[in-house]
């Protein structure tokens, strides 16, 4: 399967399509590489084309253009919180970006991404240097494992799951952010992480139904502990 990227994608979504690139799909940078020695789609299979939130505004339409008649579908990697009426300018961006590609008439799969957790992600890393918490740490998340979400791309891409509709992509599990920060903090690892998502963001975040997405691509979502590595005791 060739998935191209739509420009400039923020870290998280470069980290899942190096992770998704790593299981056997190959990841070109964008429509402009389809040049002399790309290689060939076998049969009827579409081109996958991944978009994201970038540094720049995404023309989709020149993006159509670049492909030429080449059958194409997209992944639209957002995450959770996006909304028309979100208070935190990157969620509402987010939608309507959700809408311009969900206009676009090509077959769509939107997967809103919680915070991404591993034993290495900016997020488990932030955590772990033990930060201020805003709020005393009071706010309900239910982050998701790195790994389960580069899971469902190859699902998704594989043939696995479905392509159409959107998803929570989320954990099944809820933790105040105090509560994964005292978890974090209890495990070995870099603390030079960021908020990924923003803290503007996560202030947002209601609690995510899991169950559509885990049954839509037979997942069983991987508990706290043994994604973001062994807890200390």
């Amino acid at each position: 399967m060739i998935v191209l990227k739509a420009g400039a994608l923020p870290p998280a979504a470069d980290r899942l399509l190096s992770a998704v690139s790593d299981a056997g799909h190959t990841l070109l940078p964008g429509p402009e590489a389809l040049g002399a020695g790309t290689p060939t789609v076998a049969g009827d299979e579409p081109l996958t084309l991944v978009v994201s939130d970038g540094p720049a505004i995404l023309n989709l339409l020149g993006v159509v253009r670049s492909l030429g008649p080449r059958r194409f579908r997209v992944l639209l990697l957002s995450r959770l919180g996006a909304h028309p009426d979100a208070r935190a300018d990157t969620l509402r961006r987010l939608w309507r970006l959700e809408e311009h590609v969900r206009g676009g008439g090509a077959p769509t799969l939107t997967l809103r991404l919680a915070p991404l957790v591993g034993p290495e992600t900016p997020f488990w890393r932030k955590l772990r240097s033990r930060p201020d918490l805003p709020g005393g740490g009071r706010k309900l998340v239910n982050p998701v494992a790195e790994r389960d979400a580069v899971e469902t791309i190859v699902r998704a891409l594989d043939g696995r799951g479905p392509w159409r509709d959107w998803y929570e992509v989320a954990g099944s599990e809820t933790f105040s952010l105090a509560e994964l920060r005292d978890l974090a903090s209890r495990t070995t690892g870099g603390r030079n992480g960021e908020w990924e998502p923003s803290l503007e963001e996560i202030a947002e975040h209601r609690l995510a139904e899991h169950e559509p997405w885990a049954s839509a691509f037979h997942l069983e979502p991987t508990l706290l502990a043994a994604c973001a590595s062994a807890v200390v005791a």
